[in-house]
């Protein structure tokens, strides 16, 4: 016999400790295993969420931009980094990150160079019409001279 079958069997037995006890250590019981169905179900979304996301297409792309106040992304793009990438003392140093938003980054004075990061999720990102792949051209290294 339970204890739960001995505490129904005689109702004068329902107000004892013992079956106090045990209707409370049922509640008890009965609130953890919800609890822990409502963290497994959040939880197990949570993990669909993180597959979703893993299995998404990223497209990031890199721009950059000479002598610029601001660098921004093309439409559909969300802007994931701005560097000043560079700068001369003459030309004023280092400048000053005024503010930096999800489609572009704003600085506090004319920069000399800045690369703007920019990245789209999906199989089909929308095109990246802004940017510019740019081939940097050789140095040219110059002729000897022929000493006679």
């Amino acid at each position: 016999m339970t204890i739960a079958e001995w505490c129904a069997a005689d109702a004068g037995r329902t107000n004892t400790d013992i079956c106090k006890q045990h209707r409370d250590t049922e509640e008890v019981r009965t609130s953890l295993g919800q609890r822990i169905a409502e963290v497994l179900g959040i939880a197990n979304r949570a993990q669909a969420t993180a597959d979703a996301a893993m299995a998404r297409e990223i497209v990031c792309v890199t721009r950059t931009l000479n002598r610029t106040r601001t660098g921004s992304c093309d439409p559909g793009y969300t802007l994931t980094g701005c560097t000043q990438t560079r700068y001369t003392y003459r030309a004023g140093g280092m400048a000053i990150l005024r503010s930096v938003s999800d489609t572009e980054c704003r600085y506090n004075g004319q920069v000399l160079e800045v690369q703007v990061r920019c990245c789209a999720m999906g199989p089909n990102p929308p095109p990246a019409t802004q940017v510019r792949d740019q081939v940097l051209p050789e140095p040219q290294q110059p002729a000897p001279e022929q000493i006679s």
